[in-house]
């Protein structure tokens, strides 16, 4: 059984270093994409110069014309109607298995992810965010991906100790691929298309939570929930993927809680006052970073990333994340009321990364 630990100390540096290590990466990823379709055109240019390269010019070919503008719907009204695209916030339970099969279809649907912002997305097992999924360390994960879409996607488990060119490689149009790993590390990580450029792939939805529990289970507690945050770049043109310049720009339109902007403000989840809550979250950007805080009380314990005794931390009354950063909080509400839970981050709370916590007997409403 896992054991809690001792609380680790903190540093006030680390938020400069944070911020820095940031800002780096916003600039090297630029860069990498700049540098990505450079080569991709270079490719095209030399066209059968050789099979490798030629493979190269037509797989971006397929996401240019995938991701380039288009003319409206034929029925705009009908894409307006879209699915709003919500879930349902519990953790699922974990389930021992000899094998832990992950087994989904790469999609592409039109779906509502704000009021009035309808947009293409780009899914694993026809879900943005992904299925989470949990395992606990030992257990063997096979993962099998069908690409039932016009371009080549892959999958990437950060939750993985094995060789990417192996394991995460491009599955093109109507192929499939099957690939095994081992879970040695307890935590919550992410896993996402990693095809380039991998931004736009983030950014159209292909992104989820692998849950990877320490040999053994955590101990039990009354509640568990699940909160994926990560950001929309919104077309101008309904029904489209996300907007290129805009995503470039790192200034997303919308900022959501599990795909869909206040869908746990607009419906509350509902809790028991003394309960013990416990809240596993990522924060998948592609840009933006996640600052996780319940309002009306303090976390009793949290891990960031993996779930060691190292790790542990307790009185915290925000955890910071920053893109593909995943963590475990755990928290009790002392009285009876409406609790909001926000992005600290308040540019991108407003932008729709809110939601409530409601217990049985709350009595009114929030006023903000």
């Amino acid at each position: 059984m896992f054991e809690q630990g001792t609380p680790h100390k903190t540093h006030r540096g680390h938020g400069l270093i944070i911020a820095a290590a940031l800002a780096a990466f916003t600039l090297t990823a630029v860069g990498m994409t700049a540098a990505i379709r450079s080569v991709d055109e270079s490719a095209a240019a030399a066209s059968a110069a050789a099979p490798a390269a030629a493979a190269t010019s037509e797989a971006h070919a397929q996401h240019a014309a995938a991701t380039s503008a288009a003319p409206a719907p034929a029925n705009a009204s009908a894409e307006l109607d879209a699915p709003k695209n919500v879930s349902d916030a519990a953790a699922p339970a974990y389930r021992p298995a000899a094998v832990q099969v992950i087994d989904w279809d790469m999609t592409e649907k039109v779906v509502e992810i704000a009021p009035g912002k309808v947009v293409k997305v780009w899914t694993f097992d026809d879900k943005v965010p992904g299925p989470v999924v949990r395992v606990r360390v030992g257990d063997l994960v096979r993962v099998t991906i069908r690409n039932k879409t016009k371009m080549p996607h892959s999958i990437d488990f950060h939750a993985a100790r094995i060789a990417p060119n192996r394991a995460f490689r491009d599955v093109g149009p109507g192929e499939s691929f099957t690939f095994e790993f081992r879970a040695t590390t307890p935590g919550v990580f992410m896993y996402h298309c990693g095809t380039a450029p991998v931004v736009h792939h983030l950014a159209n939805g292909m992104y989820g939570m692998i849950i990877v529990e320490p040999e053994g289970g955590l101990p039990p507690v009354d509640r568990e929930l699940a909160l994926v945050q990560s950001e929309f770049y919104v077309s101008d043109t309904p029904g489209m993927p996300a907007d290129d310049a805009k995503l470039m720009s790192g200034i997303p339109d919308v900022v959501a809680f599990n795909g869909y902007a206040g869908q746990y403000k607009d419906e509350p989840i509902t809790v028991k006052k003394d309960e013990q809550i416990r809240v596993f979250l990522l924060a998948a950007g592609p840009n933006t970073w996640s600052a996780f805080h319940v309002v009306g009380t303090i976390f009793d314990r949290a891990w960031i990333d993996g779930i060691h005794p190292e790790n542990l931390s307790v009185g915290n009354q925000t955890l910071n994340l920053s893109a593909s950063q995943g963590a475990v909080a755990e928290f009790r509400l002392d009285e009876e009321g409406v609790y909001p839970f926000v992005t600290h981050d308040f540019t991108n709370a407003t932008k729709g990364a809110v939601g409530l916590l409601r217990t049985e007997h709350a009595k009114g409403t929030m006023s903000h």
